[in-house]
């Protein structure tokens, strides 16, 4: 905890060990559900991150968030929850699994939910 609070940061003692820790769980269901509302045509990716930007004042959308980390990524750390709970919702969303079999993995590859020069 001092080492954290030494480089500036702000640490929470986890009471017992999960996986993701705290924010990155709260940060998955979010993830979930702009995935959800996505996949069944509520909104566009861009319509999602604006709100989250705008309205929940983030300083990055979800779907800015998945291609800057890599859709890859998302989608082994994802598979590895799933495989750890066996839990259907932890599986990855089928639009993740569908952009990472075409190589689509974000920034790195120029193509996720956004294209990139």
């Amino acid at each position: 905890m001092e080492l954290a609070r030494a480089f500036g940061k702000t640490p929470i003692l986890l009471k017992k060990e999960i996986s993701g820790f705290i924010a990155n769980r709260i940060l998955g269901k979010l993830m979930n559900e702009a995935l959800y509302l996505y996949e069944n045509e509520y909104a566009t990716a861009e319509e999602i991150d604006l709100a989250c930007t705008k309205a929940l004042n983030h300083p990055i959308g979800p779907f800015a968030l998945i291609d800057l980390t890599g859709l890859d990524v998302h989608y082994h750390v994802r598979k590895q929850r799933y495989e750890e709970s066996g839990d259907e919702s932890d599986k990855p969303a089928g639009i993740i699994e569908e952009k990472v079999n075409k190589g689509e993995l974000g920034r790195k590859t120029g193509k996720g939910f956004y294209s990139y020069t």
